[in-house]
C-alpha cells in the first residue's frame, strides 16, 4: 500500500466515503435570519417552521475555511476547502492519530483535503499517515469501514 499515489489514495478515500450519504448544505433565508449556519435540509424546514427564518436557501456545496456539518444535527455535510481551509485541516490531521480502519466521515474529511494536493503540495505531508490508515481499512464493498448503510 504504500506505493499509493496521492491521486490513488484520494480514489481510495472517496470510495470509502461513499458508504454515508452526504447532502449539500442549507441556510435560512429572510430578513431577520442567522444566515451565517449551514443545515442539512431537514433542520433547515424545522428551523423555518420555527420561524427562525422565511425560507431554505442553499442545496449547493460551498467553499467552506474547515469541515461543514449541520448547525442543529450535526450531520456532515458537502463542502469545499478555501485555502485557509486546507491549512486548518492540516494541521487537524497532522496532529490527529488515525487509529483503526477508517470510517466513513474521516475518509470524506481526508479526501477533501487531500484533493487540494496540486495547489498544496504541503498537504502531501499526511500521505504516510493516509497509507497506513488505507491499509488497515478493508475496500467499502466488504463493510470493513464501520459504516452502517443508513
Amino acid at each position: 500500500m504504500s506505493a499509493v499515489s496521492v491521486q490513488e489514495a484520494v480514489d481510495r478515500l472517496e470510495q470509502i466515503a461513499s458508504a454515508v450519504r452526504v447532502p449539500y448544505p442549507h441556510w435560512l433565508g429572510g430578513g431577520e435570519a442567522d444566515q451565517g449556519p449551514s443545515y442539512c435540509h431537514e433542520c433547515a424546514m424545522k428551523a423555518v417552521n420555527a420561524d427562525r427564518g422565511e425560507f431554505v436557501d442553499g442545496g449547493w456545496s460551498q467553499d467552506n475555511d474547515g469541515c461543514c456539518h449541520c448547525h442543529d444535527c450535526r450531520r456532515l455535510l458537502d463542502y469545499t476547502l478555501t485555502d485557509y481551509g486546507v491549512s486548518e485541516e492540516l494541521d487537524h490531521f497532522r496532529s490527529t492519530r488515525l487509529r483503526g480502519a477508517l470510517d466513513a466521515e474521516t475518509a470524506y474529511h481526508l479526501a477533501r483535503l487531500l484533493e487540494h494536493y496540486s495547489e498544496h503540495p504541503e498537504v502531501k505531508a499526511i500521505l504516510p499517515k493516509v497509507r497506513r490508515a488505507l491499509a488497515r481499512t478493508e475496500h467499502p464493498t466488504s463493510h470493513g469501514a464501520g459504516v452502517s448503510d443508513e
